[in-house]
């Protein structure tokens, strides 16, 4: 070892053994045989000549051939159902409420039409009782008008 002076780094690095070094070197090649970095998903998949009598005891090739835990697949199958069944509910729940929401608005609109014809009605009644109101202060009228010239 080189002697060192104090403020200089080290010139020489400690000599590693053998099992010290494969800690640091990468367990597969940098660059596949594309001559490309190999992605995360690349080395997830199992060779191609993997077989299913190979495989570790509750574990299959899934999707995209990456090797996956039975048991993770079925727990997440599980939580999918339990999911998909609590959005049912909350669908029927929200059609319920559509249903209930529909009758209420048809009850509303037979309501408006009941209050449209009473109006219609009054109205009528109205415009006849002025027509009547104007044709007996027309006959005062005359028979004041009448009055007057007789004397």
């Amino acid at each position: 070892m080189d002697t060192e002076k104090v403020g200089e780094p080290m010139t020489t690095t400690p000599l590693l053994s053998e099992k010290r070094k494969a800690l640091f070197e990468p367990l597969e090649p940098i660059t596949n045989l594309n001559g490309k970095r190999p992605t995360a998903a690349d080395s997830l998949l199992p060779p191609p000549d993997f077989e299913t009598a190979n495989y570790p005891k509750g574990w299959l090739i899934g999707k995209k051939r990456k090797l996956v835990n039975v048991d993770v697949v079925e727990s997440m199958r599980r939580i999918a159902v339990q999911e998909m069944n609590r959005k049912d509910r909350e669908i029927d729940g929200l059609n319920e409420q559509l249903e209930e929401d529909s009758r209420c608005l048809e009850h509303l609109q037979l309501q408006l039409l009941q209050e449209r014809s009473k109006r219609t009605e009054i109205e009528r009644e109205n415009t006849m009782l002025k027509e009547q109101v104007d044709m007996l202060v027309n006959m005062i009228q005359e028979d004041d008008e009448e009055g007057a010239e007789e004397p």
